[in-house]
């Protein structure tokens, strides 16, 4: 049976979410982001997460966080929408852009708790009232955070539009992963992609180049990227996946709903990001992904991670 206990954490309530017979279970922080702390499956932690309300609050690296309602760079952090120009506080002070929009330092809600013998759920809220200067479009986030004891995760979110016009929104998730104990050691898989060209501040250039490097599991050694790339197979499942001396990972998702997915291996080179996304880089500017929801409408995805020994 999965179990549930509820921990100070700092200012916040800790979740922790487990099943002792199986050893599988995760915790999350809702009140700072609804952020995945840790994700263990058999007892093992598969997740480069914080380990202290300190290093939540910092944010450093933005590790497991929530991107919405754009994840990666927006050029300047201005964008146009309607005739309306917007603009977001530039929080990635080396490029002048803004960075994976605000509801990774919004308080969620829990709404919902579910634990069974074979899984279990947890769904928070984000009531987001439009207060923001540069989104000021009132609307729902919900984010269902499921294990079972198949050994997969599962994030799914749900979108919906309280302005009176539509919105645009994009999403993506910020997950670093350590199946070993640096980047290097780990064996990478990713699927037939175009690496997404970018300039010296990170925004696309326009231009895709065919990415072959990782199509069979490869040594990632000394191999630096922080890189978006679009997959092939616009109509595929497509597979993310790493392994290392604590098993294999996969970050399973669809084409048609996440076309883009970023990688990242971060200078401390202890874990590798493995990016979902719905929409580019930019992609207030370029469209490339970007979802239109409807005024009053909802839009809803998800994607799973599974694992194997």
């Amino acid at each position: 049976m999965y179990e549930l206990a509820i921990v100070p954490f700092g200012a916040w309530r800790r979740y922790n979410i487990y099943n002792p017979v199986n050893g599988n279970g995760f915790s999350l922080v809702p009140g700072k982001g609804a952020t995945l702390l840790d994700l263990h499956f058999s007892n093992q932690n598969i997740l480069d997460g914080y380990q202290t309300p300190e290093e939540l609050a910092a944010g450093k690296w933005g590790k497991s966080a929530v991107l919405f309602p754009f994840p990666n760079r927006l050029r300047d952090g201005k964008y146009n929408w309607e005739d309306k120009q917007y603009a977001f506080p530039i929080n990635n002070a080396d490029t002048g852009n803004a960075i994976h929009g605000f509801a990774r330092a919004e308080a969620f809600e829990v709404v919902r708790i579910e634990l069974t013998t074979e899984s279990a759920e947890l769904e928070c809220r984000l009531d987001y009232s439009g207060h923001q200067v540069g989104y000021p479009f009132p609307c729902t986030l919900d984010l269902t955070f499921t294990i079972s004891n198949r050994r997969d995760f599962s994030l799914s979110f749900m979108v919906k539009n309280h302005h009176g016009k539509p919105i645009p929104a994009g999403f993506g998730w910020h997950p670093y992963f350590r199946l070993s104990n640096s980047a290097d050691e780990h064996l990478m898989h990713l699927p037939a992609a175009d690496r997404v060209e970018i300039d010296e501040r990170m925004i696309p250039t326009g231009q895709k180049t065919p990415y072959a490097a990782f199509l069979k599991d490869t040594l990632v050694a000394d191999t630096r990227l922080d890189n978006c790339f679009k997959t092939a197979n616009p109509n595929a499942l497509y597979r993310l996946g790493l392994s290392g001396e604590k098993g294999k990972i996969a970050v399973v998702a669809s084409a048609a709903s996440f076309p883009f997915f970023q990688v990242f291996t971060p200078p401390h080179r202890e874990s590798i990001a493995l990016e979902p996304m719905t929409c580019n880089v930019d992609a207030f500017h370029n469209g490339e992904g970007l979802v239109t929801v409807p005024a009053g409408g909802d839009w809803l995805e998800a994607f799973r991670v599974e694992y194997y020994e």
